[in-house]
């Protein structure tokens, strides 16, 4: 017995107990492609907008190497080697690595920062938008040292590359609607040698007080083997001094200092626009198709 050959319903898409072709649907969209097209317009402005609200970033980057030379990290363990050689034994490790995360978790601290602005008196760059330069004062209140600690620190990132074995670290500073763009370069030259200058001056410090201690030892001592020991201390600490106080770049080697950015960094326009109105169309897809399904469901009833 011969049976009439059922049509198939090409491609058939589950809608709860129903099936729908994609003819059907197709169907379906351009009956709403009104509802479409105004929720697709309406995304793509609400992306542009968003797109323009965007804030104008400038970027600057020092990158930099540990310095080789004695530095005050080192002192502890020179004082160490120096006693341990006397006695026929070595101790190894450089503690290069150890000065450099120590300058760098410093810089991050709120009174290195709040001492630097004080110092190189950045407030009125950072705020230049409340600073009357004409005049030489503030418009309104002075911002406080918490709003510029706050804000510098959210503009400075710093850290040492991971892959690179010469130990790279680089300072980056990040200015988002900059009202003084070309000041971002000297902003992260200047954090690069205050730490230096800071290291330099802690490296001193240390150095003279250990020169104090060692000499009310010697004179406390008549045994020439430990006045040997303390001579040959006394002479180290004297070479950190002298060091200290011939190198500028005391903990890092400036390699390549930050320059005024030339232009701002690039802006995701077209991929947020994209994204709105690919949200627009699939939004407003779904809208017509959940319309369609209870418009037949209520027609049913």
């Amino acid at each position: 017995m011969n049976q009439k050959p059922q049509s198939a319903t090409p491609y058939p898409v589950n809608r709860g107990d129903e099936l729908i072709s994609l003819t059907e649907l197709w169907k379906v969209l351009l009956e709403h492609k009104l509802l479409i097209i105004v929720f697709t317009v309406i995304t793509t402005l609400v992306a542009i907008y968003y797109a323009s609200t965007l804030p104008t970033i400038y970027k600057a980057k020092v990158l930099m190497i540990p310095a080789n030379g004695v530095s005050g990290g080192e002192n502890f363990s020179n004082r160490l080697s120096g006693f341990a050689g006397m006695a026929g034994i070595s101790i190894g490790g450089n503690s290069t690595s150890a000065e450099g995360e120590e300058a760098i978790a410093r810089l991050k601290t709120r009174s290195f920062l709040i001492n630097h602005i004080k110092e190189k008196n950045l407030k009125p760059i950072l705020f230049a938008d409340k600073w009357n330069e004409a005049a030489e004062k503030w418009i309104g209140q002075e911002p406080s040292n918490s709003e510029a600690f706050e804000l510098l620190t959210g503009m400075v990132e710093i850290g040492f590359h991971p892959k690179s074995k010469a130990g790279v670290a680089s300072l980056t500073v990040e200015w988002k609607n900059s009202v003084n763009p070309n000041k971002i370069a000297d902003i992260a030259n200047g954090l690069v040698s205050n730490i230096n200058f800071k290291a330099k001056q802690r490296a001193i410090l240390e150095a003279k007080n250990s020169i104090s201690f060692l000499e009310k030892e010697l004179e406390q001592t008549s045994v020439l083997n430990a006045q040997g020991i303390l001579y040959n201390l006394i002479e180290q600490q004297t070479s950190i001094i002298m060091m200290a106080n011939v190198r500028d770049e005391f903990v890092f080697k400036v390699i390549d200092p930050a320059v005024v950015p030339t232009r701002t960094e690039t802006k995701p326009v077209l991929i947020i626009i994209f994204i709105g109105m690919l949200l627009g169309i699939f939004s407003g897809s779904f809208l017509s198709i959940s319309v369609n399904y209870f418009k037949e469901q209520s027609q049913k009833q």
